[in-house]
């Protein structure tokens, strides 16, 4: 059983964009309140940076000059205590090294400045002072900071509850009662029985949405009984239409079978058929005699195939005769080019534009490729291996023949002369 997940409610989306619009502006407001404190506190360390040299230049100086170092100790700390200071140190001109500093691992800007007494120019030491750090981090960690921020997320959810309370209050209720009445609805029933919005306080939109209802009620009945009218008749068109579509599968069916019957290619081999083939060399007969051109036709017969079956079965005679194809297919690959399979072991091959010298070479070169793949026959009573015998015979201006059955009649013969001649060769048509 599927389930189906219900998209969220009107009110709960409305109390989504509220809370995020209001976290949006908290967040906002938080950071321009933080970016605020942190210019005026960088401010605030600034200045006490400037300060510190008029304020503890020559007091250090006169703790250091009296030697007193618990004085230059507590004016040390008194830089901590009372300043934004992260650490201080002090380099007496003797190499005495004083420093203080607060818990804190980052450092804020530091400045430099000399220790000496009043009227003097000889410096009795450097003092460093590296200042707390000013930045967001800092800034979060005080208490101040994040009790604001609470404060403005707590307003903000306050009002995005009274806003959702008032949504459902004066539309979301209405809406409900108009969604129990639209799931009881049934249009043969009366428009008086909607009651989703009987009351005055419904808003006015609400009001007129039932009005529209109520008259799109009244008008349903009448359309369901010309509806209703019309499915008949579509069911009845339906009935007449599926005895149509049965009758043209069956017709198509026929059509398919007649194309199958009419296929113009061997089933085995994938070569053209005897039908085909005969169809092209009427064409390139025809073609031959307009242009005065040449065209070559050679008949090509498997030796003693019926013997090799005998041994090997015919599946491996089938091979066979699909490895001979495909050397045709290969060898005979113009657009011109013809090769088919013209009924059991014999096939042929249309050569337009071949005169018979260089058919010839061409076949020569084909039945010669075809021996040296040394196929094993087992059952030749003249050869070990598979051979082919082809007769060859050509139309040309000086050489005409009077008609296509004419030159494959005398392809033929070639092919006969071939094979009493000792199989495995090629011969000419005279």
């Amino acid at each position: 059983m599927s389930s189906q997940i219900s998209a969220p409610s009107l009110k709960s989306r409305t109390l989504f964009s509220l809370v995020l619009l209001g976290l949006v502006l908290v967040l906002g407001s938080s950071a321009w309140q933080l970016q605020q404190e942190l210019r005026q506190r960088s401010e605030r360390i600034a200045d006490d940076l400037r300060a510190l040299p008029l304020l503890y230049a020559e007091p250090l100086a006169l703790s250091l000059a009296e030697s007193r170092p618990e004085r230059t100790r507590q004016l040390l700390n008194s830089m901590l205590e009372r300043h934004s200071v992260q650490r201080v140190e002090l380099l007496a001109r003797n190499g005495q090294r004083l420093s203080a500093r607060q818990e804190g691992e980052e450092d804020g800007p530091s400045s430099h400045f000399s220790v000496q007494l009043p009227g003097s120019a000889e410096s009795l030491g450097e003092v460093q002072v590296v200042a707390a750090p000013s930045n967001w981090r800092t800034l979060l960690a005080q208490d101040h900071v994040l009790e604001a921020a609470l404060q403005h997320l707590g307003l903000v959810l306050m009002l995005a509850f009274a806003a959702a309370l008032l949504l459902d209050r004066l539309l979301l209720r209405h809406l409900r009662r108009m969604t129990e009445d639209l799931e009881r609805f049934d249009p043969s029933q009366p428009p008086s029985q909607l009651s989703w919005t009987d009351s005055d306080r419904a808003p006015l939109e609400l009001q007129q949405v039932n009005r529209a209802f109520n008259h799109v009620q009244q008008s349903v009945d009448a359309q369901l009984q010309r509806e209703q009218a019309r499915v008949a008749a579509l069911n009845a068109e339906v009935a007449r239409q599926s005895e149509q579509l049965r009758a043209a599968e069956l017709a198509l069916e026929a059509k398919k079978r007649e194309l199958a019957v009419l296929s113009r290619h061997d089933g085995l081999t994938g070569l053209a058929n005897r039908r085909e083939f005969d169809d092209a060399l009427r064409r390139e007969f025809k073609r031959a005699q307009r242009q005065h051109a040449r065209l070559a036709l050679a008949v090509l017969d498997l030796d003693h195939l019926k013997a090799y079956n005998e041994v090997h079965g015919h599946a491996a005679g089938d091979a066979l005769l699909k490895r001979f194809a495909q050397l045709l297919a290969e060898r005979f690959k113009r657009d011109t080019d013809m090769v088919a399979r013209l009924g059991g072991e014999e096939f042929a091959a249309l050569l337009p534009g071949f005169d018979q010298a260089s058919a010839q070479g061409l076949l020569e070169t084909l039945r010669e490729e075809w021996r040296a793949l040394a196929l094993p026959h087992g059952a030749s009573p003249v050869d070990q291996v598979v051979t082919v015998s082809i007769g060859l015979a050509a139309y040309s201006p000086h050489q005409p023949y009077l008609s296509p059955q004419a030159l494959m009649q005398a392809a033929d013969e070639a092919l006969y002369i071939a094979k009493h001649a000792g199989r495995d060769r090629l011969s000419l048509a005279a």
